[in-house]
């Protein structure tokens, strides 16, 4: 059974979690060392490393919005040597369970790789999205999700999932493009008027659909 560790200083532990980080999240969807080392003491995050029989073995990022009650499960993986057992939907139970331990039976939102377009790692986004899907989490229809990351190349092609408990709770657009604008400011340092938000929205039914 996996055990939580929650990461509140710039210990071993961090050094641990970067090393899975780093090594698991692709480049274009990272942020830097010192974004995560700041996370550390920012009160709405959570860094968590997953261990099992004493080896650390994944990681979970979680931001908590402190104004609305939804969260977004911003970073998960599990170390390249422990994957194919089983311990990713482990992570991503035992990451539910902290956080609705702590804040109740939030939605909780997901950025994930789309799988609509070819691509040269299609397979690999198919079988990303087949996950979370087998685990709850379904797909906020119409809304082609922009990670707001600076880099040279565009941004990979996302989906925003929500896992909320059944039966699936009623989130009308406005809910969801508050929660846009939070994301955008608290998470990536935006402005909650940027434009990408009202792109992402514009197709967006009231109340949404998830699928």
């Amino acid at each position: 059974m996996l055990k939580l560790q929650p990461i509140t200083a710039l210990d071993q532990r961090f050094e641990v979690l970067y090393a899975i980080y780093s090594e698991s999240i692709d480049l274009r969807e990272q942020k830097s060392k010192a974004d995560l080392a700041a996370m550390v003491s920012k009160p709405n995050y959570r860094l968590l490393l997953a261990q099992h029989n004493s080896s650390a073995v994944g990681f979970s990022i979680v931001f908590v919005a402190s104004s609305e009650s939804f969260c977004l499960l911003e970073f998960m993986a599990v170390d390249k040597s422990y994957r194919g057992r089983g311990l990713g939907s482990e992570l991503f139970d035992e990451t539910v369970g902290a956080v609705y331990r702590s804040h109740g039976a939030i939605p909780i939102l997901l950025e994930v790789d789309s799988d609509r377009k070819p691509s040269p790692d299609q397979v690999q986004r198919r079988r990303r999205q087949n996950f979370y899907r087998r685990l709850g989490c379904r797909v906020i229809a119409n809304c082609a999700y922009i990670l707001p990351l600076p880099g040279k190349n565009a941004p990979p092609e996302m989906d925003l999932f929500v896992y909320a408990p059944e039966p699936a709770p009623t989130i009308r657009r406005a809910k969801l493009e508050r929660w846009l604008q939070l994301i955008y400011r608290d998470v990536y340092g935006c402005s909650p008027d940027d434009r990408r938000i009202a792109i992402m929205l514009d197709g967006v039914s009231d109340p949404i659909d998830l699928v």
